[in-house]
């Protein structure tokens, strides 16, 4: 199965087939993995190379060392390796526009996990957010678009699905780019989506899930439009 990494990038190269590794079955989580130095014979390169790569695998989580037993693969490696390459997906294939329209599924649902989860001074916190959205409004900037994003942070965050979260948190660089469009927006259109997060909240504050999450869906849809 394993064979001679490749000279021009020998770290990622050995990273790569311990991942494949990992995802196929051969290391089991829990599995106890090679000594550096049986590693090293078996890929064909130096100690310091399979060092450099075992140091990178645990800092992904996909491996951890246990003084004086060696090193293990994680219990939870299958995971952390489908959100590494779930991550990569995001960042390399995936159009912003397919981003948004799986944002808009996602972003309803939390709305959902949020009513039936929070309390009701977890909304305190959106209630604050707003507040800020509001101030920020009186001058258009990259600060004024912070509340915005952090409106949604929270809310996913309440909602007690830390996948969630961690997808939000994933893609949201990708949003970061087309940040630029929001500041062309009319004054009046900014408004407008201020004004959504309001009536969001207030429906999620009467429990009221049917309208909040037609109201979250109509606010996505026009922050797609804008990205469109």
């Amino acid at each position: 199965m394993f064979k001679p990494a490749h000279k021009s990038t020998l770290s990622e190269n050995v990273t790569q087939q311990i991942l494949d590794a990992v995802k196929e079955g051969t290391w089991q989580p829990g599995e106890k993995i090679p000594g550096e130095l049986s590693l090293a014979s078996m890929f064909n390169v130096s100690r310091n190379i399979v060092r450099e790569a075992l140091k990178g695998l645990a800092i992904l989580k996909i491996i951890e060392a246990k003084p004086g037993q060696g090193t293990f693969v994680a219990k939870d490696a299958i995971a952390q390796v489908m959100n590494r390459e779930l991550t990569e997906h995001l960042s390399e294939n995936v159009s912003i526009i397919e981003l948004m329209e799986i944002r808009i599924l996602l972003e309803t649902k939390i709305v959902c996990w949020a009513i039936e989860r929070g309390r009701d001074e977890e909304f305190e916190r959106l209630k604050t957010i707003i507040g800020q959205e509001q101030v920020f409004n009186r001058e258009l900037t990259e600060s004024s678009l912070k509340p915005r994003a952090e409106f949604h942070r929270v809310l996913a965050e309440i909602a007690g699905n830390s996948l969630a979260v961690k997808f939000l948190n994933s893609i949201r660089s990708e949003f970061e780019a087309q940040r630029s469009r929001y500041l062309d927006l009319p004054r009046e259109t900014w408004e407008t989506m201020i004004n959504e997060h309001e009536k969001i909240l207030e429906f999620i504050i009467a429990r009221d899930t049917e309208n909040a999450c037609k109201e979250m869906t109509k606010h996505l849809m026009r922050m797609e439009a804008v990205i469109r």
